[in-house]
């Protein structure tokens, strides 16, 4: 395999995970929930589901799942009655956050400019 070949192998598969990544980052409520649980850690489930207008408690525990299945959150569950649960930013999630930000402040600098 030449040298130019090994180079566009390596720059489509660098493509296929980020196009992964972001497929799963930009479906319904998930960049919300980071959000949400971002803005004071931890939270419970009812806290998050305040701090986002609209969602469903469905939509809510279903990316609640997700994000836990892909180490973004970590859920800790405190063995009282009933049990308490909480969500916080896992390290990942943590610099995911910092990245959304950015882009926030990217998004709203050029808003005005369309």
């Amino acid at each position: 395999m030449s040298k130019s070949t090994e180079l566009n192998q390596e720059l489509l598969d660098s493509c296929k995970v980020v196009h992964a990544e972001w497929n799963e980052l930009s479906r319904v409520w998930t960049l919300p929930v980071i959000h949400a649980i971002g803005l004071k850690e931890p939270a419970r489930f009812n806290e998050i589901k305040r701090r986002i207008e609209g969602i469903s408690a469905t939509s809510l525990a279903e990316r609640l799942n997700e994000l836990e299945k892909q180490s973004i959150i970590a859920r800790k569950v405190y063995p009282e009655t009933p049990p308490r649960v909480e969500y916080s930013l896992t390290k990942k999630g943590t610099e995911l956050c910092k990245l959304l930000e950015q882009f926030a402040d990217w998004a709203k600098r050029w808003a005005t400019t369309k």
